[in-house]
């Protein structure tokens, strides 16, 4: 704003005729809308001063002088506007007025004052202001400069002549530092020739050269940042400089060579890929694809540049590749399978996989897609169908597991053997089919193998569990799965081996008893016969008929040793078909069967109905009364009766568990009731040894227990714990037993 121009003007004066002050200021302001305020003393105008455009003071005032004032002003506004009236010329008034900084001196002596006085506050207000406005201009421009995140410098003759903070950032350095180097300094050693070089065609006007390059300079730390610089030629302090503005691109630099090195290598994974990579245009147009491509068709990038997607397809695939590519734009993605034709005319099964591309606008204008060869894999498939239906026809159970022992594959034979429905065991833990020792062994067996260089499979014995509880014995034939070098899990097959565990059964068992009948035939038979042989010749010396006596129970010992090892040999450790048997009408039948003498039998509460089979068991019991018999001697008393359990429900909640049948006999010692089923052990010189193990091949093939202890001189039944006291006798305890009805 000027003063000439200004819409109203405030001027203060003090100690200054007002007629005077207010016809200058009229003087000044065209419209008159000066505002004069006059005061007296000198605290009155410095109160003034801030409302104020300008203040007029005479020297002399009632609380100070003009001089003083003017000091005291300028002290707190450097720079506004003071003029100073005197009444006469006064050389020292006017040089200590100009050193306390006085805008102006005007003196009232000499022609029109007011004139003067109003030129001199006219061009003390213009040049307040205009200081001002260039003032703030320049601090907006430094506030600019300073706060730019581009850094700005000068500098002449290669020294730095003003840095901003900027700068310092860029650098590391202290602006104090960056003057007292040269910008040379800054430069990277394989930067420096070549942007002098710059600097030196840009000072040739006949040179023509970049405003604008980049380059790298090293920090005050060592690090090397990439900057892009702007320069242009300036005037600074009226000789030639250089003004220049620097923009850190570091981070841009890195981004783009990140971006070129991530472009490289996707072109690179691109073209090593097996699969085909391709793009083309909505048209038809193949615009780019990978080395692959050419690989497969034959055909030459120049070539392929001339020709459409669809070129590649034979005719018949055409109307299907239209209508995937609809779905593509409509859906995100398609999958077509298809044959590509090469370029000598062979046929090849691909599977296509493709996705819609959009230009800068969201617009879709291309398909990118991805081809396989399928070959192998439909060779494969076809090859896991045959696999799959040998599997269903082997009629083994096979299964696969996982690396977690989850199950992954099952077939009919597997669901048959086990009672399960397919969605049943997939995703299950294999434990669900398996028990956990069986587990555990398969995980030993595994364990193994992953360490064995040689060992793939291996074979073990488990129960398969069925999911109505049952257990079958099963041999797993196991392998590991390994796919690339990774352990992925086992496949096995599983097979029924209880039919072959009971030959095996059988076959001990039937070893046992020829080693029986070896016993036997060798040493059992063979006393009685020496006898006989021992009897003969001495009758032959000695006739007389205690020796024809003693012939006889040889004999008769021998028959019964050969009735008993018939009775094993037909009979083994089976049993034929079991029937519900009453045991009362059983014992009563088989007490008749033995030759009893005076002996008693007798039946102690109810013995209720068991399953069994008849002929076994009467075999069981007609073994147990003799040996009473032979053992307890002709008047021997024999009892059977139920063993009572309240903690049993075998025979559905009535407390009994089996049978007993005691003798009040002399009772079998402690020490021998180890012995007593062994093959040949009796203590009857009429006793043949195997009547006992008769009895326990039968108890054991129906699954019972047997049990020798101490009798109770037929006192009853009544648990096996709860006799308190023992009074001779043998008791044999058959446990273990189901029965049907008691």
């Amino acid at each position: 704003m000027t003063a000439s121009s200004a819409a109203s003007l405030s001027v203060v004066g003090v100690g200054i005729d007002g007629r005077l002050l207010n016809r200058s200021a009229s003087l000044v302001s065209a419209s008159g809308a000066a505002a004069v305020e006059t005061v007296a003393t000198g605290d009155e105008a410095r109160s003034q001063v801030a409302a104020a455009d300008c203040l007029v003071t005479t020297y002399r005032l009632p609380d100070t002088d003009g001089v003083t004032l003017i000091e005291e002003i300028r002290a707190e506004y450097p720079n506004f506007p003071v003029i100073m009236v005197t009444e006469q010329s006064d050389d020292r008034v006017a040089s200590e007025a100009i050193s306390a900084g006085v805008t102006d001196y005007v003196r009232r002596d000499g022609d029109d004052p007011a004139v003067r006085l109003a030129t001199a506050i006219e061009d003390g207000v213009d040049a307040y202001e205009s200081e001002q406005a260039l003032r703030e201009s320049e601090q907006r421009y430094r506030t600019l400069v300073e706060r730019s995140h581009d850094g700005i410098y000068i500098y002449q003759d290669d020294s730095f002549l003003f840095v901003n903070e900027r700068i310092a950032e860029i650098t590391g350095y202290e602006p104090e530092q960056l003057y007292e180097m040269e910008i040379w300094d800054l430069l990277h050693p394989d930067d420096r020739e070549w942007v002098k070089e710059v600097g030196e065609r840009r000072r040739d006007p006949g040179e023509s050269a970049p405003n604008t390059y980049e380059a790298r300079v090293v920090r005050n730390d060592g690090e090397i940042r990439h900057l892009e610089f702007s320069v242009q030629t300036t005037t600074y302090d009226g000789e030639a400089a250089v003004l220049g503005s620097v923009r850190d691109v570091t981070e841009r630099r890195r981004q783009e060579r990140e971006l070129a090195e991530k472009k490289e290598f996707i072109e690179t994974i691109l073209d090593t890929l097996e699969d085909v990579i391709f793009v083309f245009s909505l048209e038809g147009d193949l615009l780019r694809w990978n080395d692959q491509l050419c690989a497969v068709t034959g055909y030459t990038d120049e070539e392929l540049d001339e020709m459409r997607a669809f070129d590649l397809l034979p005719e018949e695939y055409y109307d299907e590749a239209v209508r995937k590519v609809r779905d593509a734009v409509s859906t995100g993605s398609a999958v077509i399978e298809a044959e590509v034709r090469t370029k000598d005319g062979r046929l090849l099964p691909f599977e296509f996989r493709g996705a819609p591309l959009s230009d800068e606008d969201g617009e879709i204008d291309a398909i990118a897609g991805v081809a396989r060869d399928i070959s192998e894999r439909l060779a494969r498939e076809e090859e896991l169908v045959q696999y799959q239906t040998i599997v269903e026809a082997v009629g083994d159970a096979v299964y696969t597991l996982d690396e977690t022992g989850e199950i992954t594959f099952v077939n009919d034979a597997l669901l048959s053997v086990t009672g399960y429905e397919e969605e049943e065991l997939l995703g299950e833990f294999v434990g669900k089919v398996m028990r956990q020792q069986d587990v555990e062994t398969a995980r030993e067996l595994i364990g193994e193998l992953l360490e064995s260089e040689e060992r793939t499979r291996a074979t073990f014995e488990m129960e398969a569990i069925g999911k109505d509880g049952t257990h079958l014995t099963c041999e797993d034939n196991m392998a590991l799965l390994v796919s690339d070098g990774e352990f992925r899990g086992t496949a096995g097959v599983v097979r029924d081996i209880s039919q072959r565990k009971e030959r095996e059964q059988q076959l001990r068992r039937q070893n046992e008893r020829l080693d029986r009948f070896a016993s036997v035939v060798s040493h059992d038979l063979r006393n009685p016969l020496n006898v006989i042989l021992g009897r003969v010749d001495i009758a032959r010396d000695r006739p007389g008929e205690e020796h024809l006596d003693a012939i006889e129970r040889s004999a008769l010992r021998m028959e019964r040793m050969i009735d008993d090892l018939l009775t094993l040999a037909r009979d083994g450790q089976t049993v034929g078909e079991t029937e519900p048997i009453d045991l009362e009408s059983a014992v009563r039948r088989a007490w008749k069967n033995v030759e009893t003498y005076e002996a008693s039998l007798h039946l102690d509460g109810d013995l209720g109905t068991l399953p069994a089979d008849s002929a076994r068991l009467a075999s069981l019991l007609e073994n147990l009364f003799r040996n009473a018999v032979e053992h307890g001697g002709e008047t021997v008393s024999v009892t059977v009766g139920p063993i009572s359990d309240p903690e049993s429900v075998a025979d559905g909640g009535h407390g009994v568990s089996g049978f007993y049948v005691e003798d009040d006999g002399p009772g079998i010692p402690e020490s021998e009731r180890d012995h007593v089923f062994d093959s040949g052990y009796s203590t009857s010189d009429e006793g043949t040894g195997l009547g006992l193990v008769i009895v326990k091949d039968i108890a054991e093939a129906h699954d019972w227990t047997l049990r020798v202890t101490d009798g109770s001189n037929g006192a009853g039944g009544g648990s096996a714990n709860d006799r308190s006291e023992s009074s001779g006798g043998a008791r044999f305890e058959i446990g273990g037993i189901d029965w049907s009805d008691h």
